[in-house]
């Protein structure tokens, strides 16, 4: 079983807000709005944009973080990128990958404890009724095993 400290209910009563603002922090941006901010950026600055197959690529990876480090991340390439080419998927992420580990991070931390909270709780319910059978006396079931004599 695993070993957690007594917490106050009210903070296990937060936990279900808690691990939904979790993930909604981590839901996937708009292909849509990626696409044209590459497409933007390209026309800009004069870059050519990747093949078909590459560009479909990079705007499934990038649409899958959320949007708001999306934002941050093509502002900050907007803003300080000063190659001479088409940024690519890790020249973004670079701007925002401490973010999106915090925030996986702080996803897991949340599911974890949920998920031993859970355990915790189905091995009391499970206990408890191991506990009720013990204690009950069960005529029916001795006199099936010939044990009432």
């Amino acid at each position: 079983m695993p070993h957690l400290p007594e917490l106050p209910p009210d903070l296990i009563d937060c936990l279900p807000e808690a691990v939904r603002h979790a993930r909604e922090a981590l839901a996937p941006g708009d292909p849509g709005e990626v696409m044209a901010a590459l497409v933007s950026l390209a026309s800009r600055r004069g870059f050519p944009l990747p093949d078909e197959i590459a560009l479909e690529l990079d705007v499934e990876v990038i649409s899958a973080w959320p949007r708001d480090l999306w934002r941050k991340a093509f502002r900050c390439v907007w803003e300080q990128f000063r190659y001479r080419r088409m940024p690519e998927v890790a020249d973004f992420h670079v701007f925002i990958e401490t973010d999106l580990a915090e925030r996986r991070s702080r996803l897991h931390r949340l599911e974890s404890l949920r998920l031993k909270l859970e355990t915790v709780r189905m091995k009391r319910a499970w206990d408890e009724e191991f506990r009720s059978r013990r204690t009950r006396p069960d005529r029916a079931g001795l006199s099936d095993r010939g044990m009432d004599r």
